[in-house]
């Protein structure tokens, strides 16, 4: 590798900013870091040398074909903006979302919130439930909890059929593929995918809270497969075999990468056809519910002003969750390197159900394009209304 390739200088700058992001925030965003070893240099760049560096690579990618530039400058507008935030710019946190996740950096509207509270509640009268939200959710969880050893055990077998049915639905997994499945205590995160490299990889859920069965089974599959293990071993094969370029196995946070894997691990569960029981359908209608809220109390707390009690009481008492768990989720909000990636959660899951409606009968493509290909939201889009004839490119 030189340092002249266009491609290898973003990938450098990408290194750079790893180390300050990192510095910056306290973790570091290049999720793909241990995976590979990109084999450059790392210089000792100030904050204005690095956004001279974006400068200028930006104006060299005319040179390289279309589909390269577009996700290359899209990659490179999200590194500019961490080099204003690293610079002390007072950037407004709906900016920076918008920038970062190219997704609307506004709230959720209070109608889909609603829509998706109303419907939730007729499928709990429907389960044979009470119709008041909260104590039907504290009897359904009381009724789906799942703890000791029988955890360990439902999540095992639900790692099993998730791999073995993305083999069948989305794609061919590596055969030497082999995740791990954890319930460590004192974990800071309800779930988290750890993905190494040579397809070896850990799933850790919290063994701090209260797991249903249904929950189980959605995060399951969101870490592991069709999720983050899948897209992780999938792209390092392809990688390995040559068939994806370098800058395809960036995976960093705060760019518009993340809301297309992550709305992938969301839909995983409809995606393999697992959403089977009405506990299931129940489950994923409280997960779309609970997220919308958590999105808007994130834009409650980085934008608003919200202060952490208003925003852990807001959670539990919109969401019906225990204050342990509602504590969680506020240090993820407020998280300074997560805090503007928690919508792609909302966003991502419904800009990747917005594009399996729209490529509906020609899924293989699509999951070609999504595990395959770098892509970012903005040109999946576009290579998505290209292959269907749709323009937008």
């Amino acid at each position: 590798m030189n340092g002249e390739n266009p491609t290898h200088r973003i990938l450098q700058i990408a290194l750079v900013l790893n180390n300050k992001v990192g510095v910056r925030t306290g973790i570091e965003p290049l999720l793909s870091a241990a995976t590979y070893d990109y084999g450059l240099p790392r210089p000792d760049w100030d904050w204005s040398k690095l956004g001279h560096e974006i400068e200028q690579v930006q104006k060299e990618l005319d040179f390289l074909p279309i589909d390269r530039a577009a996700f290359l400058n899209d990659l490179l507008q999200a590194f500019a903006m961490m080099v204003r935030e690293g610079q002390g710019d007072d950037i407004p946190y709906a900016e920076r979302v918008a920038t970062y996740l190219q997704v609307p950096g506004q709230p959720v509207p209070e109608y889909v919130i609603e829509a998706l509270q109303r419907e939730l509640c007729a499928l709990l009268i429907e389960a044979d439930y009470p119709d008041d939200l909260g104590i039907a959710l504290r009897q359904w969880r009381q009724r789906q909890a799942i703890a000791g050893s029988a955890l360990i055990e439902k999540g095992r077998a639900f790692l099993e059929q998730a791999a073995k049915r993305t083999n069948q639905i989305v794609w061919p997994l590596p055969e030497e593929q082999k995740v791990t499945l954890s319930f460590p205590k004192n974990y800071p995160y309800r779930g988290y995918s750890d993905y190494a490299r040579n397809y070896e990889g850990r799933v850790h859920l919290s063994g701090d809270i209260q797991w249903e069965t249904a929950a189980l089974k959605h995060v399951v599959c969101h870490e592991s497969f069709p999720g983050h293990q899948a897209y992780s071993a999938i792209r390092e094969r392809s990688y390995r075999t040559g068939n994806l370029g370098i800058e395809g196995t960036l995976y960093f946070s705060n760019t518009p990468i993340t809301p297309i894997v992550e709305g992938m691990c969301e839909i995983g569960q409809e995606i393999l056809g697992m959403i089977e029981s009405i506990d299931d359908r129940i489950y994923h209608l409280y997960n779309r519910f609970s997220t919308a809220v958590n999105t808007n109390l994130a834009f409650g707390c980085n934008a608003g002003g919200m202060d952490r009690e208003t925003a852990i009481r807001q959670m539990m008492r919109k969401t019906y969750v225990p204050r342990v768990f509602a504590e969680k989720f506020y240090e993820f909000w407020t998280n300074p390197l997560w805090c503007t990636s928690f919508p792609h959660y909302w966003y991502g899951a419904e800009i990747m159900r917005q594009n399996c409606a729209q490529m509906k009968g020609r899924y293989p493509e699509l999951f070609r394009m999504v595990y395959t290909e770098p892509h970012t939201v903005r040109t999946l889009s576009i290579a998505i209304n290209n292959l269907l004839g749709l323009g937008g490119g």
